[in-house]
């Protein structure tokens, strides 16, 4: 290991810091170094109105069809348990 190295015991040592939480910061830092290129990753600097009229049309067709999506399935799961086969009714002969 050459001067610069900073992983293992050289790292914790140095810092004072207990090799548990050195083996939790090191599983952390890439998720850390992941997040901090997504975030600092340059944006469009200025949209034409047409996309944005586009993209705010389509986020609004999708909530209400995830609202729709929500209200169809909660009414299939009630049907379903409220008109399910009961052991003590007769049966279709």
């Amino acid at each position: 290991m050459g001067p610069r190295d900073l992983h293992g015991p050289k790292l914790a040592e140095s810092y004072l810091v207990s090799p548990r939480l050195m083996s939790i910061i090191e599983r952390l830092l890439p998720l850390a170094a992941s997040v901090a290129i997504l975030y600092s990753a340059p944006q469009a600097a200025a949209q034409s109105s047409q996309v944005e009229a586009e993209w705010a049309l389509f986020n609004q067709i999708l909530m209400i069809g995830i609202a729709v999506g929500i209200v169809v399935f909660g009414l299939l799961f009630y049907a379903i348990i409220r008109y399910r086969e009961k052991p003590n009714q007769p049966g279709a002969e």
